[in-house]
């Protein structure tokens, strides 16, 4: 059993390690040096690590240009047609000219770089137990806007699912068969009720068994069916 967990864990972590990265990254108490330190201790192989490192700062570079890409588009899509129709009604060639210099100049721009660059370089924020990383980001976000887009984004996500897979499961067993006309309402009651009666007898030093509890209501709806 426990091969099978560590096999299945290994599948997945090959997969979202590196979001977990750029999440640990986004966190102005770790960023690249807390990222550096851990990978340090994990990898015997000092090249090893540096490539890991490497590997997730560029998933940075690159989430960074396409969120920088996305407003830049949206952006560069009202000003043209503002743009463009000045341009029409006036019929004057100074302002066409200044609207081509403004266009090269946003090719040549580097500020997703020098963004990332500018928020790494600074030092790390102290490790405090009342650290509020979202209010750090509600307020750092006129300095990084587009960090503060993929740190909305990335945080959003679940570290895990078994609380999703727990509910969808326990809802299984309340919405059978011979329940399978109850109201929302009710479910979320019987749902709740159930977290609350098990709550009680962990308190007591109780160790729930889901499994005998769910074959005890199958045999009372079945001998009540009969």
């Amino acid at each position: 059993m426990a091969c099978m967990m560590k096999r299945k864990f290994d599948k997945y972590w090959e997969e979202i390690h590196g979001i977990m990265g750029v999440a640990a990254i986004l966190d102005p108490r770790y960023k690249l040096d807390g990222l550096e330190y851990k990978f340090s201790r994990i990898c015997e192989d000092p090249n090893e690590c540096t490539r890991k490192v490497e590997r997730i700062k560029q998933a940075c570079y690159e989430l960074l240009h396409e969120y920088q890409k996305n407003t830049s588009n949206s952006s560069n899509m009202s000003m043209e047609s503002t743009q463009e129709l000045r341009v029409n009604t006036d019929d004057d060639d100074d302002v066409g000219y200044q609207l081509y210099i403004r266009q090269k100049k946003k090719k040549k721009c580097s500020f997703v770089k020098t963004e990332f660059d500018h928020y790494v370089e600074e030092d790390v924020h102290p490790l405090t137990p009342d650290f509020d990383i979202l209010a750090w980001w509600k307020v750092n976000g006129v300095r990084f806007p587009t960090l503060q887009k993929i740190a909305r984004d990335i945080f959003a996500i679940p570290v895990s699912t078994v609380a999703s897979e727990s509910s969808f499961s326990t809802s299984g067993r309340i919405i059978a068969t011979h329940r399978g006309s109850l109201h929302e309402d009710t479910v979320e009651a019987l749902m709740c009720n159930q977290n609350w009666l098990w709550a009680e007898y962990y308190k007591r030093g109780g160790k729930p068994d889901y499994q005998t509890a769910n074959e005890d209501d199958d045999a009372f709806y079945e001998l009540t069916e009969e």
